[in-house]
């Protein structure tokens, strides 16, 4: 059984972030750094992240590794 009930999208609120980490920050400050997040944020930055954690969740939830590389470790155990 598949369980759908997760979270598909990622929202962040650059604003609120602003204003509880930077309460000094104006309004007119919040909205460029906004507009200058949005520029420089790109959607190939989330993808490394992503395929960041599906290796780990490959090697160290599911034990998925290359056989050589487990080879590898097991002659140097034993040495």
């Amino acid at each position: 059984m598949i369980n759908t009930e997760y979270t598909k999208e990622f929202f962040f609120d650059i604003d609120a972030y602003l204003i509880e980490w930077y309460p000094q920050m104006n309004q007119a400050t919040r909205r460029t750094i906004c507009f200058q997040s949005l520029e420089w944020l790109t959607s190939d930055e989330l993808e490394a992240v992503v395929d960041v954690v599906v290796d780990d969740y490959a090697k160290d939830k599911q034990g998925l590794t290359k056989k050589e590389v487990e080879d590898e470790e097991d002659a140097e155990s034993s040495d």
